[in-house]
């Protein structure tokens, strides 16, 4: 429930990163006291705007932020309508295919577009410090629809926790449990068969243009992927935000780095990166240690599973 919330700093950053500064967002997964409480009729869910009744079976779902509309498509629920942003993963650009978009160009949604739909729940998120600023946003969502707004983290951190939100309110957590179960035994298969490479190489993670670029550290939502599956970090390993600016001439802070992956979906694309004369003379360039990922910012299990891939290939590589 932001304006333009670059990709929720997930394409943006490996596109443009200075749009990162633009992470107006919605997000969610209020904290509980009490457990949800569930009946034959309906799903109580905890928001950042207290406790919301769901319908049990609710079918006509407007999903306006990417994170809920990926989870809803991981467990096979295909939403009536859309924000104008997903993941480009084929699986999703297939899914979503032809779906009504009910947000603004500022990325906030869009109330007629929405009423148009006559959904039985609306999914979101933003961030808790935006809560009471958003809070007349909401409550006009909430009278079209029960409103279930989620919290969302800088870099994507808790995209774990906002997919059980979205199961918990479509009374799907037994399948969405499945599915993290899958993604635990991926991470934990692979930190075993390449304890070897894991034990010799550290790892980083960068994104960039020609005139800064960002190291994302443990808790943004690829670090946390990548950690699940034995992945040691360098430059980044005491970094508490999910992600920090920096100038170019300081990519020589990655000199302990073995290995550096890079938000970009090929060499060509990262060239405005690896093309810097201070990240060519970076031992992992020198030793041919630089890979690329199009998977940064995951936002549901589909695509952690994508990046532990990616990962996976990455460590066979290793030099």
């Amino acid at each position: 429930m932001r304006p333009i919330r670059p990709r929720r700093i997930l394409s943006a950053t490996a596109l443009a990163a200075s749009a990162v500064f633009a992470l107006a967002a919605c997000t969610g997964s209020g904290a509980a006291a009490d457990a949800p409480k569930t009946t034959a009729s309906s799903n109580t869910v905890s928001t950042l705007y207290g406790d919301v009744s769901v319908p049990a079976g609710a079918k006509r779902i407007v999903a306006f932020d990417f994170p809920e509309a990926t989870a809803l498509a991981d467990l096979g629920i295909k939403p009536v309508g859309i924000g104008g942003y997903t993941p480009a993963l084929p699986a999703y650009t297939s899914f979503f295919k032809g779906l009504p978009v009910i947000t603004d160009a500022s990325g906030l949604p869009d109330l007629e577009k929405i009423a148009a739909l006559k959904p039985d729940l609306i999914v979101g998120d933003e961030f808790e410090t935006d809560v009471e600023k958003n809070r007349g946003l909401y409550q006009k969502l909430s009278a079209i629809a029960p409103t279930v707004i989620l919290k969302w983290t800088q870099a994507a951190g808790n995209w774990p926790a906002d997919a059980a939100g979205t199961a918990q309110a479509v009374g799907k957590t037994a399948q969405l449990d499945k599915l993290k179960s899958a993604y635990e035994a991926k991470a934990a298969d692979i930190k075993k068969t390449y304890a070897d490479e894991l034990s010799t190489h550290s790892v980083d993670l960068i994104s960039g243009t020609a005139s800064t670029w960002f190291l994302y550290g443990p808790e943004s939502s690829h670090g946390k992927v990548l950690a699940a599956a034995g992945a040691r970090f360098a430059a980044a390993a005491d970094q508490k935000d999910g992600f920090v600016q920096y100038s170019p001439e300081k990519y020589s802070d990655l000199s302990k780095s073995d290995i550096l992956i890079i938000s970009a979906a090929d060499a060509a694309a990262a060239k405005p990166v690896t093309d810097n004369p201070v990240f060519a003379a970076l031992p992992a360039a020198k030793d041919g240690n630089v890979y690329t990922t199009s998977y940064f910012f995951p936002s549901s299990y589909r695509i952690a599973d994508a990046l532990l891939d990616d990962f996976a290939d990455v460590l066979k590589k290793a030099r």
